[in-house]
């Protein structure tokens, strides 16, 4: 399915911040971010579906990482995948508390992720 963009916001500071819906791991951009869990074990959802699609090595990769606490973004390379990055961030579990400074926690190391990398792209599913 190609993807649609359904939205989009022209920031100030030159950035256009689009949303699209299509399938993650098709998008030709720098990084694409996975919503993970903390053992980064990509068993199921979007993650399996990023290692299924980009290969093995990205799991090979996450197992090498370990333990990722809530709130914190760790990288791998992409694999077969078409864009050159992928994050794996760890958002909050809904009722253990403090949701939304968890999720805001995660969204911000990401984003401070994929700078400091120099990657311009970003491509996000939270």
């Amino acid at each position: 399915m190609a993807a649609i963009v359904v939205d989009q916001i022209h920031m100030y500071n030159n950035k256009t911040l689009r949303l699209v819906h299509g399938d993650v791991t098709e998008r030709d951009v720098d990084v694409i971010v996975n919503a993970a869990n903390s053992y980064l074990k990509h068993g199921g959802g979007v993650a399996a579906a990023t290692v299924r699609k980009g290969g093995k090595i990205i799991q090979e990769e996450s197992d090498k990482i370990g333990f990722v606490p809530i709130g914190s973004s760790v990288i791998t390379i992409a694999g077969r995948l078409p864009c050159k990055a992928v994050i794996h961030t760890v958002g909050p579990r809904m009722g253990e508390g403090n949701e939304d400074t968890k999720l805001r926690a995660a969204i911000r190391n990401s984003l401070e992720l994929a700078s400091d990398r120099k990657l311009r792209v970003f491509q996000c599913l939270l």
